[in-house]
């Protein structure tokens, strides 16, 4: 699946999926980050058939809202 963007508080955000048997794995990397948020979404209800995609990105796009951001550092 090809991966997605979103802009989201000013920050950018890429997503990259893989499929799995169990389901799909979804790895969300701020754009200022080298460390990505890793999510499990298993096989079963709450994926629209129709629009899987469209399903694991609402998902990604509400995780991000309660990932915490890191304090901004000074040198």
């Amino acid at each position: 699946m090809e991966p997605h963007s979103f802009e989201r508080d000013g920050i950018l955000y890429e997503i990259r999926f893989e499929r799995t048997p169990e389901g799909w794995i979804a790895r969300i990397r701020p754009e200022d980050s080298a460390e990505a948020h890793i999510l499990a979404f298993p096989d079963g209800p709450g994926f629209d058939p129709e629009d899987v995609r469209g399903s694991l990105i609402a998902g990604c796009e509400a995780a991000v809202a309660q990932i915490p951001r890191r304090a901004p550092t000074r040198h």
